[in-house]
Parts: C-alpha cells; sequence; structure tokens
C-alpha cells in the first residue's frame, strides 16, 4: 500500500488561512458599507460595541477547521458576522424609530 492512496486530512486537502483573510477584509467592509447606506446619522460611541458580535464571528473563522462540519460552520459564522456587520446600522435605526413611535414624541 502507498502512501498516496489513503486520504489526507479535510485540512490538508484544502487551504484555509485565504478564507479567514477575505473574511477579514470583509467584516470591517460590510461594517463600512451598512453605515455609508443607512439612513441614520451614524453609530454614536457606546452603540459601536454591538459590532464586537459581528467581529468575534469573522475573528471565529481563524481556527482551522478540522473536519468538513467544522468548515461550514466556520463559513456560516463567518458569513453571518458579516451580514450582521452590513445591517447592524439599520436594524439601530429601525428600533430607534420603533421606539420614537411607541413612545410618542
Amino acid at each position: 500500500m502507498t502512501t498516496n492512496s489513503m486520504p489526507g486530512p479535510p485540512c490538508a486537502r484544502r487551504q484555509w488561512p485565504a478564507v479567514a483573510a477575505l473574511f477579514t477584509v470583509l467584516g470591517p467592509a460590510a461594517a463600512w458599507l451598512g453605515l455609508t447606506l443607512s439612513y441614520g446619522p451614524g453609530v454614536p460611541g457606546p452603540y459601536a460595541l454591538f459590532y464586537v458580535v459581528p467581529f468575534v464571528l469573522v475573528a471565529a473563522t481563524w481556527i482551522p477547521p478540522r473536519t468538513d462540519v467544522q468548515r461550514r460552520r466556520r463559513l456560516a459564522a463567518g458569513s453571518i458576522g458579516c451580514l450582521m456587520a452590513f445591517l447592524y446600522p439599520n436594524a439601530l435605526l429601525v428600533a430607534w424609530l420603533a421606539l420614537w413611535a411607541v413612545a410618542g414624541s
């Protein structure tokens, strides 16, 4: 039996750092684009802390996956993190408008 007939581990088959680097670039770019396209006035200082969750999901992609299931989960976490970073300013604006409508002023 030769060593070429045995399949290697999934992480040896496909390189992962390029995917993690892509999400690292896309996360802040999505946050900037979401803030730019939002109708809101911008994100005040304390509300910027809510970006921690999307960026933690993006940072989790740097953990090298050992199985194909972990690989899919890391891809999903990075994608969800980028989507959350993109949609956060609009979600903040909708929440502010809803509270304003409920308060009546």
